[in-house]
């Protein structure tokens, strides 16, 4: 994919989640934390609070996969900033834009993105928290009326109309210096509230 279609398509994204957003009925769950926190995002269900959150200023981490630059456009055409990279690739760039360009911006980061496996977990992310001095927020979210497409992530579109849950689950807090054993004690954690909420929204939806 070129570089100018992957512009064009992200903003084509970028309209059309304007669109379909301005649509959906949506029930949230828990609280939006407003201490700077980093949201938790589900790959597989990050257009869920997108259209929700898209007025509080979040600064993104998106991918270098190939399929980030369409991303990155269409979340920005919507009022997000977007720094590129993952736990595979640029992630030291990225750690250090997020600290230098936005430290008073609430951040959010894909845990499981861009391969996987879906709600999994890296020890880099809670080392991030831990630098920057910010607790962890899951944040996840269920639909009804929605494609769900057959990717490793279940990527989830809601469509026209479509009643969305999503649940802002308690956040996960860091301690400042964690060791190894910390960060993977930590991480699995993070992994277990993130199914946990996941649930949660589920039943809501069921029950709605």
């Amino acid at each position: 994919m070129t570089g100018r279609r992957e512009r064009w398509l992200g903003t084509l994204g970028g309209l059309l989640l304007r669109f379909l957003g301005c649509t959906w009925r949506y029930r949230v769950l828990g609280t939006i934390r407003t201490d700077r926190p980093i949201f938790a995002l589900q790959h597989g269900t990050l257009l869920l609070p997108a259209y929700l959150t898209r007025k509080l200023g979040i600064a993104v981490m998106i991918s270098r996969h190939r399929d980030g630059e369409v991303i990155s456009r269409a979340v920005e055409h919507i009022g997000f900033v977007t720094v590129r990279g993952s736990s595979t690739r640029g992630a030291s760039t990225a750690v250090h834009e997020l600290l230098e360009l936005f430290p008073d911006n609430p951040w959010a980061v894909t845990p499981d993105g861009p391969k996987g496996p879906r709600g999994s977990v890296k020890p880099g992310l809670i080392r991030l928290a831990a630098a920057a001095g910010r607790s962890l927020q899951p944040v996840v979210g269920a639909a009804r009326w929605a494609k769900v497409f057959a990717s490793w992530d279940r990527f989830v579109l809601p469509l026209p109309f479509a009643k969305v849950v999503v649940n802002f689950a308690e956040p996960l807090v860091v301690p400042a210096d964690p060791d190894d054993a910390t960060c993977e004690l930590l991480a699995r954690e993070l992994e277990k509230r993130l199914a946990e909420a996941e649930k949660i929204a589920q039943d809501e939806l069921a029950n709605w």
